[in-house]
């Protein structure tokens, strides 16, 4: 197996330009609650049964091949909306298309940490991104220079925080990044589902890196059409800025593989102000409430106003916005 050799640095600017709250999330998995927002119009009938499942300390990934075993069907048979923090609560909607096979005894499925709280049949299977947002009840406990802490909330509830992709989407300690660098440049081999957990790294890498550039130089607020995911330009119509070029080209892996798989330029918004964001301090914990757009990391929120550590899972790596 090839070393990892290269070396990106997850560290990206705050907008704020005051210290940062120490604090601590995750300290059990009931700490960091994320639901989909979403109400589905079921039919009742069809081929394919809809499950809306609490799960606990789990992985998304692992729960949907749970229910592909449970079904016995094929992995691919079963369908989610979005991934979901492995150490939280989350409630999440899945799929499973079931053909004319029997319906299964869903009151049986028995996955440690998992619980189905209702299920209806429908005419079609769910996919990727169909619900519009996420509702987070996150705690942070442990905290340190509160003083400050409600004005820095409000600051983000007017005005929002810089739409940096999470930790999540880059690996441990960054291997989705180091690995895709690899793989592009043909030194390793990776299965489809990998090269796509690289694209999208890559993409998301380097999208924080120009929202990066445009904080520092104090200009994210004003950009309305957002920043860069790289692919194709179509001149006149969907094209790079220089400064936006110019990154690219300081990553000659990533962009040989965004190109050779023929990705488009698409935008994605810098500033993302989340929607009934409400907030409890007591003595020194804080308990926050807010709804995030889909694809929006509520930990880029908490990391515009918090210094954090995780009790939970792989520690803090990644949770590294800086002043």
């Amino acid at each position: 197996m090839n070393e990892v050799s290269t070396d990106f640095g997850l560290k990206f600017p705050r907008a704020s330009l005051d210290g940062a709250v120490s604090g601590q999330i995750k300290t059990t998995t009931n700490d960091f609650y994320v639901e989909e927002m979403m109400n589905p119009d079921l039919s009742g009938e069809g081929e394919h049964v809809w499950l809306w499942i609490e799960k606990d300390g789990q992985n998304t990934d692992y729960v949907a091949g749970q229910l592909a075993r449970f079904a016995q069907v094929k992995k691919m048979d079963v369908g989610i909306s979005g991934l979901k923090d492995r150490w939280a609560v989350t409630r999440q909607w899945f799929s499973v298309y079931l053909g004319n096979k029997p319906e299964p005894d869903w009151e049986a499925f028995n996955c440690e940490g998992t619980k189905v709280l209702r299920f209806s049949r429908h005419n079609k299977k769910l996919r990727r991104g169909e619900h519009g947002a996420n509702l987070f009840r996150i705690v942070v406990r442990d905290l340190e220079n509160t003083e400050a802490l409600s004005s820095k909330l409000e600051v983000v509830k007017a005005k929002g925080f810089p739409n940096y992709f999470g930790p999540q989407r880059f690996g441990f300690n960054g291997a989705n990044l180091d690995r895709g660098a690899l793989f592009f440049d043909g030194k390793i081999k990776a299965s489809k589902s990998q090269r796509s957990f690289y694209l999208s790294a890559a993409r998301s890498f380097l999208f924080n890196l120009n929202l990066a550039r445009c904080i520092e130089d104090e200009s994210w607020l004003t950009l309305p059409e957002g920043g860069p995911l790289y692919g194709d330009e179509k001149p006149g119509e969907a094209e790079l800025t220089t400064e936006e070029r110019a990154i690219l080209e300081k990553y000659p892996a990533f962009k040989k593989g965004i190109h050779q798989n023929r990705l488009r330029l698409e935008r994605r918004p810098y500033v993302v102000v989340p929607k009934s964001l409400s907030w409890q301090i007591e003595a020194n914990t804080v308990k926050l409430e807010f709804e995030l757009p889909t694809g929006v990391f509520a930990t880029s929120l908490l990391s515009e106003v918090f210094e954090l550590t995780q009790g939970l899972g792989e520690g803090n790596e990644g949770l590294r916005i800086t002043k």
